[in-house]
């Protein structure tokens, strides 16, 4: 393993370690007045998260964490420049549908954000890739989620098949915008051709991990 790897790695298990250490609310726990229970924190998620249908990028973050295997993502509290940590690299989960919650037609133009960001967060450990550059992508895969559903009058946030997902290695995001390293976003069909297709989420591990692989090959032979 390369030393950058290995530097890449051991910062990402301290940093997991570090923002996913926040206390998990339970359903059952109480809001207090003056010593006495007044409701739960169940009645604030149903109160302020029932609404799944307007919750399209969180359910895709949900259903990459699941697949995964994840319990707490880094993101839930803090700008972490990335979504999640597995096998100690860093997963980046981008999120769109046709179908919203105030859609009176369907647009069929579908993009994805793939803008990057400020890498002094990580502080010199991205040196060996980046060369220098403040603005990078920091992550070392990409999870790129659809939710299929056209139908507007037969959307259901709980339907899993609606969703395909599509998984890419950072450094073939890089290579497609090495004209232009800003590059803001991608097409869906630029995002099915360099995923080589979308694996539905029975299908998302074994995706990722090959992801992974790629993406530490790469790094290993720079």
């Amino acid at each position: 393993m390369g030393k950058y790897i290995e530097e890449l790695e051991a910062d990402v298990a301290q940093r997991k370690e570090k923002l996913t250490a926040y206390h998990a609310y339970a359903p059952e726990e109480q809001f207090l007045h003056k010593g006495k229970e007044l409701f739960s924190v169940l009645d604030f998620w149903r109160y302020a998260y029932s609404q799944l249908e307007g919750l399209g990028d969180t359910l895709a973050e949900f259903f990459v964490a699941k697949a995964l295997g994840i319990e707490k993502a880094e993101n839930v509290n803090y700008w972490t420049a990335y979504d999640m940590a597995y096998r100690n690299k860093r997963i980046e989960v981008k999120a769109t549908r046709y179908v919203h919650p105030w859609n009176t037609h369907i647009s069929k133009v579908r993009t994805f954000s793939i803008e990057p960001t400020n890498n002094s967060y990580w502080g010199n450990s991205a040196d060996g890739v980046n060369g220098g550059k403040k603005l990078s992508r920091q992550s070392e895969v990409y999870v790129f989620c659809l939710n299929g559903n056209m139908d507007i009058q037969n959307s259901n946030p709980l339907r899993v098949d609606d969703w395909e997902f599509y998984v890419i290695p950072t450094f073939k995001i890089n290579q497609y915008c090495s004209d232009n390293p800003n590059q803001k976003k991608i097409s869906l069909n630029v995002v099915r051709r360099l995923s080589g297709g979308g694996v539905s989420f029975d299908g998302l591990r074994d995706a990722v991990d090959a992801a992974i692989e790629k993406s530490d090959q790469y790094y290993e032979e720079l």
